[in-house]
């Protein structure tokens, strides 16, 4: 799935290694797919999956969409995304389900750590698109990407009563290294989280 390129830090890198590493464009990476999603960089025509997922009562609680966004706030939203990616900060990706040929909902590496070779995993899916195991595609897929950035270690933070979030840490190698307690702030709540992580082989 690699094109060759090394955009992660190197295990001999030095200081400047580094800092080139957190600015590499990785809106420049090539699609992921599998025979059920493609992974890609978002687009302007995806905004009705934008808008789709605002209304949802759930993903604006643990995304940085806003409920009921309007099509400008979508805008301002991609904008962010693709600005993200560019500075090397995070790869935020659109899921595509290829039966359907549309954006269904989201995977993306976030927190990128380029020193300490780490990145967090996160993902959503629009309701209607549940269920048919296209976020496990996809997250297997953006741990082969984060192998091909040189990263070590890929963590998500999943809520203890989240069991189909769990499945698919669960499915895609991911290790339960225990419990956060009142650790992040969903809603009007401090939630308990569960910590998986997959440590991926160095090259």
């Amino acid at each position: 799935m690699s094109d060759g390129r090394n955009l992660g830090t190197t295990r001999s890198g030095t200081s400047r290694t580094r800092t080139q590493a957190r600015t590499v464009n990785l809106r420049d990476l090539p699609i992921r797919r599998d025979d059920r999603v493609l992974l890609r960089a978002w687009q302007i025509d995806d905004l009705p999956a934008i808008t789709e997922a605002a209304r949802d009562p759930y993903i604006p609680l643990i995304t940085s969409i806003p409920p009921d966004c309007s099509p400008a706030e979508g805008s301002f939203w991609l904008h962010r995304q693709w600005n993200q990616a560019a500075e090397g900060r995070g790869l935020p990706l659109a899921i595509v389900d290829q039966a359907v040929g549309e954006a269904v909902g989201m995977v993306t590496l976030n927190s990128i750590d380029w020193t300490h070779r780490r990145a967090a995993v996160g993902y959503w899916l629009l309701p209607r698109h549940r269920g048919r195991g296209l976020v496990t595609s996809a997250v297997r897929l953006v741990v082969e990407l984060a192998r091909d950035l040189d990263l070590l270690r890929v963590e998500a933070l999943v809520e203890v009563d989240n069991q189909e979030s769990q499945a698919v840490c669960r499915a895609t190698g991911f290790n339960e290294e225990g419990t956060l307690h009142s650790y992040l702030r969903i809603g009007e709540h401090n939630r308990d989280m569960i910590m998986f992580a997959r440590v991926l082989p160095e090259s």
